[in-house]
């Protein structure tokens, strides 16, 4: 646990692992539990030196109450880019989740030079048919938004994340209902400045999915793109027409997957895990060849 200084902000972070092959994940929250069993952490057991980053803005980093408009995430991007630096990779694998994706794309947009590979989860970028607002921001946040300044939405928008506990099977039970206390009380522990935050989505200054395609297209990063059918946050048509456009992306979609699928502990989260580990041999065999 320690901070980095870049770009006039203090970022926290976490080390696990260790060794030349470095993986760079960045999120808001979602690093306040770690539990070497799941997602990201489990990457350190398999040999990847991971460092998890929070986000300028969110939990121990500095907090922001400027609004950045459409450059927040070319901002974040760049602070990870910085950071890389820090900690002396020159070159590493980016691995994002949900808005933690949207800085990959940014990073593999700005700086690919520095991009072994970008692995992206439930990435999106958002569908701009009908999927946001009119000041750009996905319903799921404008809500998180709204909630900054409202206690009586703020628990209702937690109790909906609650789990159907009838399917979860007896010998996990336990261990579930711990992880989602520690889910509810990070939620509510979040403070209305974070909660505040309108970080716009990935390419904010491009208005229609054909722009957007065309984007897309010129990311040549390798990728691999992990999606959800029953993401309520990422449509999948996002997933789709992103799979169609990136040169030479992998694309997985798993038709019973929710938004948070990858950070479990069920067959879905193991599906994962077990894409991203074959997808990273892939790549290292394709360098150690000379064909990247």
């Amino acid at each position: 646990m320690a901070y980095a200084s870049v770009n006039g902000v203090e970022l926290y972070y976490d080390e696990f692992g260790s060794g030349d092959q470095v993986v760079i994940c960045a999120s808001g929250g979602d690093f306040k539990h770690p539990d070497p069993d799941v997602w990201p952490y489990y990457m350190a057991s398999y040999g990847y030196h991971l460092y998890t980053v929070t986000l300028r803005g969110h939990w121990k980093s500095t907090h922001i109450t400027e609004d950045y408009g459409k450059e927040w995430y070319n901002i974040w991007a760049d602070d990870i880019y910085e950071f890389g630096k820090l900690v002396g990779a020159n070159r590493f694998v980016y691995m994002g989740l949900s808005h933690g994706s949207g800085v990959g794309w940014h990073l593999a947009d700005r700086h690919p030079e520095v991009l072994k590979s970008f692995i992206a989860i439930v990435c999106g970028p958002h569908y701009l048919c009908g999927d946001l607002n009119e000041k750009q921001t996905s319903f799921a946040r404008e809500r998180t938004i709204q909630a900054a300044d409202d206690p009586e939405l703020k628990l209702q928008l937690i109790k909906e994340q609650e789990p159907d506990w009838s399917r979860i099977p007896p010998e996990r039970l336990e261990e579930e209902k711990r992880r989602w206390q520690e889910h509810y009380e990070g939620w509510m522990e979040m403070s209305p400045e974070e909660m505040r935050l309108r970080p716009r989505i990935a390419f904010a200054w491009i208005d229609t999915e054909e722009e957007l395609m065309e984007k897309l297209k010129t990311i040549k990063v390798p990728m691999l793109m992990l999606g959800a059918c029953q993401d309520k946050i990422i449509n999948p048509k996002a997933m789709l027409r992103s799979a169609c456009a990136v040169p030479n992306a992998k694309t997985i979609l798993w038709q019973s997957a929710d938004h948070g699928f990858a950070m479990g502990r069920d067959a879905l989260a193991e599906d994962a895990r077990d894409e991203i580990l074959l997808f990273l041999k892939q790549q290292e065999r394709r360098e150690a060849e000379g064909k990247v």
